[in-house]
């Protein structure tokens, strides 16, 4: 008997209890009995399920591991290979950076000077006109002088297909003066204490509900 046919037969065994659990109603004491006896009858068959499948999992989850060990062992390599070179690359474009804004910035306040002194002459000039017209003509010429917004290009090669993303992380220093709207409740840890009082402890802001489950042991 192939394993094909072993599960048509074990999904053969459960499909009657699928059928009888729908059919059930709990109307009164009676069939709350009835219906509490038939959970054990679904357990042994979740059980029966998972005792026919186990042999497979486990053997496929050997096989997933074995393989999964294969690939780790030569991808590791190569993984090393890419965050070494990429470090590389990373500190040759990130000094470039600093050397292409220390350049912008100096010729920006160059240019930005040169703007500075020539509103001045113009605005010297002005001050020696004669007629009104004339200085506010003189004075609008002066404060139309902008510097122009320097550019520097890096020397750092563009490469097609690769990219350089920046992105800004942030770093508690203080947590007792982060504002409220960044801070994160402890669900988890209120769910546990909840658990240990049994919700006779307060806690402000929180309510503690009791939430019923029912267990059932199999046959």
């Amino acid at each position: 008997m192939n394993e094909q046919v072993n599960v048509e037969v074990i999904r053969s065994e459960v499909a009657p209890v699928v059928m009888n659990a729908a059919a059930m109603f709990v109307t009164n004491p009676s069939e709350y009995t009835i219906a509490s006896d038939f959970l054990k009858t679904i357990k042994g068959a979740q059980s029966k399920v998972v005792a026919f499948f186990a042999p497979m999992k486990q053997k496929a989850h050997e096989a997933h591991k074995a393989i999964t060990l294969q690939e780790a062992s030569m991808l590791k390599p190569l993984q090393d290979a890419e965050a070494s070179l990429k470090r590389n690359l990373l500190v040759f474009y990130q000094e470039q950076e600093r050397i292409r804004i220390e350049a912008q910035r100096k010729l920006q306040a160059e240019a930005d000077e040169a703007a500075r002194k020539e509103r001045e002459r113009l605005e010297r000039e002005a001050a020696k006109l004669k007629t009104p017209e004339l200085r506010e003509q003189r004075m609008e010429q002066a404060a139309a002088v902008i510097a122009p917004v320097v550019q520097v290009a890096s020397i750092a090669p563009v490469v097609v297909g690769q990219s350089v993303r920046k992105t800004w992380t942030a770093k508690v220093v203080d947590a007792a003066i982060v504002p409220r709207e960044w801070l994160v409740v402890n669900e988890k840890a209120l769910d546990s204490f909840a658990k240990s009082t049994k919700g006779a402890v307060k806690v402000a802001g929180v309510e503690f509900v009791e939430v019923a489950s029912m267990a059932s042991s199999g046959r």
